[in-house]
C-alpha cells in the first residue's frame, strides 16, 4: 500500500520558508529595521475520505481512535456523499476508523485505518484488508491494535490481484479517489465485487463478483482460492447513468399526480416488461406494475383500494447498491435494492430482489430481477432462556428461501451444484394449508421430514409443511452443518429453485418461469463461530419484564425491553412478543405484540395484545430481527417455567 501524502506535512514548512524569505528581503531593502512576520502555526493533521460500498453510506456517523485507543473523533456526520473532511488528528498513529450507516436496508458498520495525515476511505474492500492483515474478524478490528503497513500492504495486494479482472489491480483501497456514487474508478469495482467476511478457525473473505463469475475464498495467512472473471460486456455497461434513473423515479414519487403523469410518470421510467408480486398476485407490463407501486405510495392498498397507511408522497429513494448483472446481447439486468428513506428518516425496503435492465440505451426500473419473485438468504438465530438460574442458550443456522404462492404453482425443488457439477437437492417447498389461527399462505412452506422439527425433507413423497409462510431450512448442528456451509463458500452462492403445478413435483409449473437461478444473500458461521456474533445482552429489568409479563385477554399491556452489545453491534429494525412459537409467524394468533425498530436502538417499547389471557407461568418469547453483513440475525429471550430446568424452551 503506498502511504498517502500529508498536506500538512509538507504546507507548513512552505509557508516557513516563504515568511523567512520575506524577511530576509525586507532587511535587505532596508525598510526601517522593522522585525520580520513571525511563521504561521503549522496547520492541525487531519483525516479526510469516504465511506461507501459503491453507493454512499445513509445517515452515516465516523469514529475514530489512536493507537492507544483513546477516542480522536466520534459521532462525525456523514454527507450525503458518504464524505468526512478534516478530522483533526489527536494522539499517536495508527489511527482506526469506523464508519456506520446504511447501506440499501442494513445498517453496516465499515473499518479502516490511516498511519499517517492525509485520506483515508473507509470501504469494505478497507475492512477486507484489515481482517486478512491482522487475523481479527471485522467486529474486532476497533478494539485491538492495528496490524503493521507491510502486512495491510501484503493483504491489499493479495486482494487487488484476485480483482484485477475486475478493475481492481492499480487501486489503493485505502488512499485512492472514491467518488461515491459516480460508478467510475474505485467505485466501479466497489460495484463490481461482493465482498463477505467470517471465520472459520481464522478470518476469511469471499469475493463474488457482480459483473463476471467465478469465486474468490481466502483467509488469513494463506493464499487466494479460486478465481473471479469479467464478462465481455460489462466494460461498457454504463452504471453512471444509474443515478439518472433514480432522480427520474424520484421526480415520479413527488406526488400522485406526477406518479400517474403519462410521459414523465413512473411508468415512463419501468421497462416495458416489468413485473413485480405482491405476495401470490403478479402483475406484468409497465403500466400495470406503475399503477400498483403508485397506489401503494398513496397509502392504499392495491385492488382494494382501502386505506394501508400514510402516504409516501415525497420520500426519497436512495442510490442503489448494486447487485449481480447477467447480460444478454446489448442488453443487461442488474439486481438493484430498492430502499426508500421517508420525511422522517426511516428506511423502508420497498421490496427484495429488485432489478433495473439496460434497454435502448436507457436504464428502466424492471421489478422483480426474476420472472418468479424468488429470494434467498441466510438466517441464524439464538435463542436464550431466561427463567433459570442461569441462561440456557442455543443457536440455530437456516437457509430461507421464499418461493411466492402463486396461482397453479404446488412444489419448489431448491438444490446446489456440487464440486462434480451435478445438482444435489437441498429442499423441496409446498403450498400449505392454514390451520386455525394461522394468516394465510403467501410463500410456499417448508416440506419437513414430519418429525414435527424444522428439518427437511428431500422426498416429495414424504413429509408435510408445518405452518404458513415457513420458509427457513435449517442445518444440523456442528461439522454436519459446517459442510454445507464451506461449500457455499468456496464453491459460490448460486442455487437452483426448479418450479412445479404438482404436489409429486414432476410437472413443470405452467407460468413465468419453471426454473430460477438465484444467488444466495449472506451464508451462516460456521458453528464455532456463532456464539462470536455481536449478540445482544438484555438487561436484568427486561428479563424480569418478560418473565413477569401477564396481559388479561383483550387488554393493551405495555411491555419494556432494553438491552446492549458488548462487542460490535446488529442493526436490528423489527422487534415482536409471542405466546406460541408455532404461531409466531406475521399475521399469527402467536404473536401479541411487535414494533418497528431504528438500527441505533437500544430500547424496544411494545403493546401487548392477545385474544386469550397471558400469564406469567406459560411459554413467552421476544424476539429482535436484524441483518448484520447480508445474514438474517433473529435474537429470541425466552421463558417457559414448565419445561424442565436447562432444556430449552419450544
Amino acid at each position: 500500500m503506498s502511504t498517502p501524502v500529508a498536506a500538512s506535512k509538507i504546507l507548513p514548512s512552505r509557508l516557513a520558508a516563504a515568511a523567512a524569505l520575506a524577511g530576509l528581503l525586507a532587511a535587505c531593502g532596508g525598510g526601517g529595521g522593522e522585525a520580520p512576520a513571525p511563521a504561521p502555526a503549522p496547520a492541525p493533521a487531519t483525516l479526510s475520505g469516504t465511506a461507501a460500498v459503491g453507493a454512499p453510506l445513509v445517515d452515516g456517523v465516523l469514529r475514530v481512535i489512536d493507537a492507544a485507543g483513546s477516542v480522536v473523533a466520534d459521532g462525525v456526520p456523514l454527507d450525503a456523499a458518504g464524505r468526512f473532511s478534516a478530522i483533526a488528528l489527536t494522539g499517536t498513529g495508527p489511527w482506526r476508523l469506523e464508519a456506520c450507516g446504511w447501506a440499501a436496508a442494513e445498517w453496516t458498520c465499515l473499518q479502516s485505518v490511516a498511519y499517517a495525515a492525509g485520506t483515508a476511505n473507509v470501504t469494505p474492500l478497507t475492512t477486507a484488508a484489515l481482517v486478512l492483515a491482522g487475523g481479527t474478524p471485522a467486529e474486532g478490528l476497533m478494539g485491538t491494535a492495528a496490524p503493521a503497513a507491510s502486512a495491510v500492504a501484503a493483504a491489499q495486494s493479495t486482494l487487488a490481484g484476485s480483482l484485477a479482472a475486475l478493475g481492481g489491480g492499480g487501486v489503493d483501497f485505502f488512499g485512492g479517489v472514491l467518488d461515491a456514487g459516480s460508478r467510475t474508478g474505485y467505485d466501479r469495482l466497489l460495484d463490481a465485487v461482493q465482498v463477505n467476511l467470517g471465520s472459520d478457525g481464522q478470518p476469511f473473505v469471499q469475493l463474488t463478483p457482480r459483473l463476471g463469475s467465478g469465486n474468490v475464498y481466502v483467509q488469513s495467512g494463506a493464499a487466494a482460492q479460486g478465481s473471479l472473471s469479467a464478462t465481455g460486456a460489462a466494460a461498457a455497461l454504463p452504471l453512471a447513468q444509474l443515478e439518472a434513473l433514480f432522480t427520474r423515479m424520484n421526480a415520479a414519487l413527488a406526488s400522485e399526480a406526477a406518479c400517474r403523469a403519462a410521459g414523465t410518470g413512473l411508468a415512463a421510467q419501468l421497462a416495458d416488461d416489468a413485473r413485480l408480486s405482491f405476495g401470490p398476485e403478479a402483475m406484468q407490463g409497465a403500466v400495470a406494475v406503475a399503477h400498483v407501486l403508485c397506489t401503494v405510495f398513496s397509502g392504499r392498498e392495491p385492488g382494494s383500494g382501502e386505506s394501508a397507511g400514510p402516504a409516501l408522497w415525497g420520500a426519497r429513494l436512495m442510490s442503489p447498491v448494486l447487485g449481480r448483472c447477467d447480460f444478454e446481447g446489448n442488453n443487461a439486468v442488474c439486481g438493484v435494492s430498492l430502499v426508500l428513506r421517508d420525511g422522517e428518516g426511516d428506511v423502508v425496503e420497498l421490496g427484495g430482489g429488485m432489478a433495473v435492465a439496460w434497454r435502448s440505451g436507457q436504464w428502466r426500473f424492471l421489478g422483480d430481477r426474476h420472472a418468479v419473485g424468488v429470494s434467498a438468504s441466510a438466517r441464524v438465530q439464538r435463542d436464550m432462556r431466561i427463567d433459570g438460574a442461569s441462561a440456557v442458550v442455543h443457536y440455530d443456522r437456516a437457509f430461507a428461501f421464499e418461493v411466492p404462492a402463486l396461482p397453479g404453482l404446488a412444489c419448489a425443488r431448491v438444490s446446489q451444484q456440487d464440486a462434480a457439477g451435478s445438482r444435489v437437492t437441498l429442499a423441496f417447498y409446498k403450498r400449505h394449508v392454514p390451520g386455525p389461527g394461522e394468516g394465510e399462505s403467501e410463500r410456499l412452506s417448508l416440506w419437513t421430514n414430519g418429525s414435527g422439527g424444522p428439518f427437511a425433507s428431500t422426498d416429495p413423497a414424504s413429509g408435510n409443511t408445518r405452518t404458513s409462510d415457513d420458509t427457513w431450512l435449517f442445518l444440523p448442528e456442528g461439522e454436519a452443518g459446517d459442510a454445507a456451509i464451506r461449500h457455499f463458500l468456496r464453491g459460490g452462492r448460486t442455487v437452483t429453485v426448479d418450479l412445479y403445478a404438482d404436489t409429486a413435483c414432476s410437472t413443470p409449473f405452467d407460468g413465468a418461469a419453471t426454473r430460477v437461478v438465484v444467488d444466495v444473500d449472506g451464508v451462516p458461521p460456521v458453528w464455532t463461530a456463532l456464539a462470536d456474533l455481536p449478540w445482544p445482552t438484555y438487561t436484568a429489568t427486561a428479563q424480569a419484564a418478560l418473565r413477569n409479563l401477564a396481559a388479561p385477554a383483550g387488554t393493551a399491556t405495555p411491555l419494556e425491553l432494553a438491552w446492549s452489545f458488548p462487542r460490535g453491534a446488529i442493526g436490528f429494525t423489527e422487534g415482536f412478543v409471542c405466546t406460541d412459537r408455532a404461531l409466531c409467524g406475521s399475521g399469527g394468533s402467536g404473536r401479541v405484540a411487535e414494533a418497528g425498530l431504528r438500527p441505533r436502538a437500544r430500547t424496544a417499547g411494545f403493546v401487548v395484545q392477545s385474544g386469550v389471557a397471558v400469564t406469567a407461568g406459560e411459554h413467552k418469547m421476544a424476539g429482535l430481527y436484524g441483518r448484520w453483513r447480508g445474514l438474517g440475525v433473529q435474537a429470541n429471550m425466552t421463558s417457559c417455567p414448565a419445561v424442565p430446568a436447562g432444556e430449552r424452551c419450544r
